[in-house]
C-alpha cells in the first residue's frame, strides 16, 4: 500500500525563493506542495481551507515575525509539523523556535543535500509515529534529539568555517553550558583538553554566532581578560 503524500504549505516572502522551494519538494515523489503564501494573514487564511501537514515557515514576512506565526500556527493547528526556514542564527530566534515545537531549523542560503537530508529524515520521522502504535525507548530518544542545541545540529555542523571542528565545538559548547560561572580560553582549554589558542578560537567563533557572550575583565596589572559565559 503507497503511503499517503505529504502536503506540505510554503510560507515565504520571496516569490524566488517559494519558487526554487516548490522545485526542490517536487524532486520526491512522497510530498507535494499544496500551498504558498507570502505574509502571516495569507498563511492564516489558508489554514482555514487546507490542513497541510508541514508548513516550511520562514521567520522575516512582511506582516509578523515567524516565530509568533509559529507559535499562533501549533496552537491552533497542533498536528501541523513546521521547518523553519530563515538567514536568521542568533541563539535566542532559534531556541524560540525550538520552545514553539519546530520539528528542523534551515539556514539560508540553502544547501540543497541539506535540504534533501532533513525532508528525508521528517519523512522517515513521520512514518515512525503513524505506524507504531507502541515505540521503543531508544527511538524514543531519537525522535526527541530534534531538541539538540542548534550549534550541534547536522545542518550547521556542515557549515561550520574552516578551522572549526564538531566535534571540539561540542566539547567547548557543553562545557559553558556547565560553567556555573565565566570561563577564560584557559580554564576552558584545561577542561576539554585543548591549548589556550584552540579553547579561545572556539569560544570566537561562539561568540560570533551569539551562543556565547563575552566580558572584557580589567585588572590591576597586565592585559584585559577575555571572560565568556552563556547569554
Amino acid at each position: 500500500m503507497t503511503n499517503p503524500s505529504i502536503g506540505v504549505l510554503i510560507v515565504e516572502d520571496d516569490p524566488v525563493a517559494s519558487s526554487v522551494y516548490e522545485q526542490l519538494i517536487q524532486n520526491r515523489k512522497d510530498f507535494t506542495v499544496i500551498g504558498k503564501a507570502q505574509t502571516a494573514s495569507e498563511t492564516i487564511q489558508l489554514l482555514n481551507v487546507i490542513t497541510p501537514d508541514l508548513i516550511l515557515l520562514d521567520v522575516h514576512l512582511p506582516d509578523a515575525n515567524g516565530i509568533d506565526l509559529l507559535f499562533q500556527i501549533k496552537h491552533a493547528h497542533r498536528h501541523v509539523d513546521i521547518i523553519m526556514i530563515t538567514a536568521s542564527n542568533d541563539a535566542k530566534t532559534v531556541r524560540d523556535a525550538m520552545r514553539g515545537g519546530a520539528y528542523s531549523y534551515l539556514l539560508k542560503p540553502i544547501m540543497v543535500d541539506s535540504f534533501f537530508s532533513t525532508f528525508e529524515e521528517y519523512s522517515q520521522t513521520r512514518h515512525a509515529r503513524q505506524t507504531n502504535a507502541h515505540i521503543k525507548q531508544d527511538e524514543i530518544q531519537r525522535l526527541f534529539q530534534k531538541n539538540t542545541p542548534a550549534a550541534e545540529t547536522k545542518h550547521e555542523a556542515e557549515n561550520l568555517p574552516k578551522g572549526i571542528d564538531k566535534h571540539t565545538l561540542r566539547k567547548v559548547t557543553q562545557a559553558m553550558k556547565a560553567a556555573s560561572t565565566s570561563l577564560n580560553a584557559e580554564e576552558v582549554g584545561l577542561q576539554i583538553g585543548a591549548s589556550h589558542s584552540t579553547a579561545r578560537r572556539y569560544l570566537e567563533y561562539l561568540v560570533s554566532i551569539n551562543l556565547v557572550e563575552v566580558d572584557i575583565v580589567y585588572g590591576s596589572v597586565g592585559r584585559p581578560e577575555r571572560r565568556y559565559k552563556q547569554p
